[in-house]
């Protein structure tokens, strides 16, 4: 045998660094391709013209061939000696598979995802490493000093703002760590009774209803920091693998952190991430970002940090395969997916995706979702196999399952994350515009586990109020890709069209697809191109996701000084964008300033973290455990906060005359906002909604929120009253309200009495001009027009009262404020009645 190791070469050649030139230059082995898809070749010549920027994000299609992409970047980087090139993966199976690649191109790597490289290749400098998210995001982690990376490639990019979170989480099960799990309720639970909120932790321990989850009072951690490592320590978490890690993230800065209680869970974790916090997202590191989709980089710039980057996205087709999407809601039996799976799983193989484990429950009696070190091996079996099903459980991405491997998927339940965090935003605070961005990529993420090329082609069937209600709304469909909007709009219209199926007309339709039936093909190919959602949902949406992209980087450099230990610095970014935050999404800027107040409070300011804690509540939720002062004394005088307004105006005057002089400009402010017509629907939306806040009471955007309801509602939960206000403030006046326009607002009513059970609602105002309602409209009494001008007055009335309070003594100012704040006017039943104008019955042409 001839050793060619030991054979000379030529020397003084430098290795290509132009990625194609090393595609061409790799060994002719047999399952090598023989050429780079069109795609592919445009996305390394961009990059290659590019290689020396900061921050590089390659755009291609799932299925398109994304890690041949990233591994001839990698290759290139270590010819160029920059110095240690990492990349990364988001699983151990896709670490696999990233090798897999390199072996079919002739490509020599090194491999680490668990303690040890699998070679010295990366050590001496003449290979890349290829690892997981979690190994690289580790506190302690191979690749710092000699081996800091000088370029690290990020594969799925899109999903790495979980990855990334998940270094900065310790979850302590209740299940694996019961007496741990005890000391830390024990801990907290001091916070919950000083509010006297400990029957609300009582609900939450005991599992009781729907409310799972809870969140600490924001500055619990830091006043039980040492309390907390003491517990760890006591517990030897050294000795437990999954609470090592993270314990460590967290060791020296577990006091900036939230804690998330469940009846089976603790959670520990930033509010934000903490990116900077790592080197490799420095100067001095080049980073490539490998993502299947990116048409809004919210989480992303929430995962990274970097907002500023240098897009690549070639033309290209691959992954835009054919999907039929039946909604289970619109079939005959929207519950029977066990059954239309069961059949299906007699003739075909059907992947099953689930959101958790007890979901998966239901599902044993046809599939069993393997254990982690079985799961590969499982999986594999079902590629191979004819038919049956295969249970994925939280899993939206590492899985490939193309052509005939599989073409029948099944989703019960939104994708949604099993982060305590995250189901405490969506469930209790409701989250949802946070959410639906997450939702979208996930989604996206789902569909193409079995859809992986512009040949392939499948059937998808979805389950759970959850998912399709959100699919139905025009909004959420606007944040996934042009494809997938166009198929979730034509399998909709044909179910409109076809009316509800049963399991035979189910079966029919999805083997007309997979048959390759002449009719759906031809059906689908003169059709799908033609749909899409309007063009004013799609603006509105990236307007949205444009500025919340800007509130993300924001959140990454306050929780990064918070990291340093600087606080003053830490509020700067997100002061400067609360503002703007709030126009775009009322239900974010409230969970900004409840981390604002926290860092208020540590630091001693009792009065400003009680200004930003108050935001916090009216914008998300009367849930939120937050100190809020009842109380209030003022010299020899104190009294109790009878109402929400009361309460509202005490707080303001004790700050001195100067605050209350603040607060009424900022009414001034969101009134003129109001009457502004240069202003957006967005900006006049907020106005009113943080008016009712400034006035003491709760208040929300419904619409923005959620996508349906009124514009805004202000409510009193203690009142259990409330008002809801349709926007038409750009109309011009004479203003005419149509037919449709009072069908609407009758809808917001229906919507109001269905989700506040409970409270009273006098009627519904329509905010806008002057003017007339169309002869053909039928309003029913309890619809009001609300000019602009009489919601001018009505808040001047109101704020005259408080000019002739703020020139007073201050004797007398907490004299007449203490009485003010008690009178019925000014509570909100008294508001409802103040700003009632005309029916619009009574105006009709």
């Amino acid at each position: 045998m001839v050793d060619f190791s030991k054979l000379s070469r030529p020397k003084g050649l430098a290795a290509p660094t132009d990625p194609i030139e090393i595609f061409k230059k790799t060994p002719n082995l047999g399952d090598a391709p023989n050429d780079l898809w069109k795609g592919q070749a445009e996305a390394l010549t961009q990059w290659h013209s590019h290689r020396e920027a900061s921050d590089n994000v390659i755009i291609l299609n799932t299925g398109a061939g994304k890690s041949i992409v990233g591994v001839l970047i990698a290759q290139s980087l270590v010819n160029e000696l920059i110095g240690p090139v990492v990349y990364v993966c988001s699983t151990i199976d896709l670490v696999r598979q990233t090798e897999r690649e390199c072996n079919r191109v002739g490509i020599k790597y090194t491999a680490r995802v668990e303690s040890s490289f699998s070679n010295d290749l990366f050590e001496t400098g003449k290979a890349f490493c290829i690892t997981t998210y979690a190994s690289l995001f580790a506190a302690i982690n191979a690749f710092k000093n000699e081996r800091s990376p000088a370029a690290v490639i990020f594969d799925d990019a899109h999903v790495a703002e979980r990855l990334i979170r998940d270094a900065f989480t310790i979850n302590v099960s209740k299940l694996d760590h019961p007496s741990l799990y005890a000391d830390i309720v024990n801990i907290v639970r001091p916070e919950f009774e000083t509010l006297g909120k400990e029957a609300h932790l009582g609900f939450i321990l005991e599992d009781v209803g729907q409310t799972t989850v809870t969140l600490c009072p924001p500055a619990t951690a830091y006043r039980h920091a040492n309390e907390l490592i003491e517990a760890f320590k006591k517990y030897e978490y050294k000795k437990h693998r999954d609470l090592f890690f993270p314990v460590v993230q967290l060791y020296e800065r577990i006091g900036m952190c939230a804690i998330l209680v469940s009846s089976q869970s603790v959670e520990i974790t930033p509010p934000f991430i903490p990116t900077s916090k790592f080197e490799f997202f420095g100067s001095k590191t080049r980073r490539v970002y490998l993502s299947a989709t990116l048409d809004y980089e919210t989480d992303f710039v929430r995962g990274f940090g970097v907002r500023n980057t240098h897009r690549i996205e070639p033309d290209n087709d691959a992954g835009n395969g054919e999907r039929l999407i039946l909604l289970g809601s619109e079939l005959a039996k929207p519950d029977g997916q066990l059954d239309l799976v069961a059949k299906l799983a007699s003739t075909k193989k059907v992947l099953v995706s689930v959101p958790s484990y007890p979901r998966a429950k239901k599902w044993a009696g046809l599939a069993v979702p393997p254990q982690p070190k079985d799961f590969t091996d499982q999986l594999n079996q079902f590629r191979l196999a004819k038919k049956g099903v295969f249970c994925l459980v939280s899993r939206v991405d590492g899985i490939d399952l193309p052509q005939d491997t599989c073409r029948v998927m099944v989703v019960d339940g939104a994708p949604t994350g099993s982060s305590l965090l995250e189901r405490y935003q969506f469930a209790s605070l409701g989250m949802t515009n946070l959410f639906s961005t997450k939702f979208a990529s996930r989604l996206t993420q789902l569909f193409g586990r079995i859809n992986r090329g512009r040949s392939d082609y499948g059937a998808f069937a979805l389950y759970g109020n959850d998912i399709t209600s959100w699919i139905k709304n025009d909004r959420n469909i606007a944040l996934l890709p042009e494809l997938l909007r166009k198929q979730v709009i034509l399998g909709q219209s044909m179910q409109k069209d076809l009316g509800p199926l049963d399991y035979d007309g189910t079966m029919e339709i999805i083997q007309s697809v997979l048959g390759r039936d002449k009719g759906w093909l031809e059906f689908y190919r003169d059709t799908v191109d033609g749909l899409e959602v309007s063009n004013v949902v799609i603006e509105r949406v990236k307007a949205r996701e444009a500025q919340l992209a800007i509130g993300a980087e924001a959140e990454c450099r306050f929780m990064s000084k918070l990291w340093e230990g600087d606080i003053d610095g830490a509020r700067k970014p997100i002061l400067d964008v609360l503002n703007d935050i709030a126009v775009a999404d009322a239900k974010l800027a409230g969970w900004y300033s409840l981390w604002l107040g926290m860092t208020y409070e540590i630091s001693g300011d009792d009065d400003t973290s009680g200004v930003h804690y108050r935001r916090a509540r009216s914008r998300l939720s009367a849930w939120v455990n937050l100190p809020f002062k009842k109380s209030f004394q003022q010299g020899v005088f104190s009294t109790d906060a009878k109402t929400a307004p009361h309460e509202r105006l005490l707080f303001v005057n004790n700050q001195g005359p100067q605050a209350l002089s603040a607060y009424i400009a900022r009414i001034r402010t969101q009134v003129a906002s109001v009457l502004n017509a240069d202003h957006s629907s967005n900006q006049h939306e907020e106005a009113v909604r943080y008016v009712g806040e400034l006035l003491g009471f709760d208040a929300t955007r419904p619409d923005n929120e959620l996508g349906v309801g009124p514009d805004v509602v202000w409510f009193d939960d203690e009142q259990k009253f409330l008002i809801p206000f349709e926007l038409k403030t750009k109309k011009a006046e004479p203003a005419e309200y149509s037919k449709d326009e009072v069908g609407q607002s009758l809808n917001h009513l229906q919507w109001v009495a269905e989700n506040f059970k409970g409270y009273r609602c006098d009627g519904l105002f329509v905010l806008g001009p002057d003017g007339t309602c169309k002869a053909n409209a039928n309003p029913s009494d309890d619809l009001y027009l609300l000019t602009v001008k009489r919601f001018r007055d009505s808040l001047g009335q109101f704020l005259g009262r408080l000019e002739d309070v703020r020139g007073r003594t201050a004797l007398e100012r907490w004299t007449l404020i203490n009485e003010m704040g008690q009178l019925p006017e000014w509570q909100l039943n008294g508001w409802f009645n103040l700003l009632r104008d005309r029916r619009l019955r009574d105006i009709r042409a």
